[in-house]
């Protein structure tokens, strides 16, 4: 999946708000498994911002949400949007069965 957005802007994977894993999780709870939080030490506090998106990484994306998306624990969305307060991300994408 190469329409993969992310909100995280502290997730080590996160660049220009894409994912740029080669394959994420998501739980039955609809978090993001993949979310590693890192310590970016930026100057300028909007830095993230201005970060050249990155669509080139085709993500494979797991999933055991109970959500129409989820075929065989693969997620078949033409893509699918990761956000969250603080500590969690979640799949925005996520509708349910």
């Amino acid at each position: 999946m190469k329409d993969l957005k992310c909100g995280k802007k502290m997730c080590k994977f996160n660049k220009g708000y894409c994912c740029c894993a080669k394959k994420i999780e998501v739980a039955k709870t609809t978090d993001c498994l993949t979310y590693s939080p890192t310590e970016k030490n930026n100057d300028f506090e909007a830095g993230e911002d201005f970060v050249k998106a990155d669509y080139s990484v085709d993500t494979s994306v797991g999933c055991n949400a109970d959500c129409i998306f989820q075929k065989e624990n693969k997620c078949v969305a033409n893509g699918i949007t990761v956000m969250g307060e603080k500590s969690s991300a979640t799949c925005l994408t996520f509708i349910k069965k």
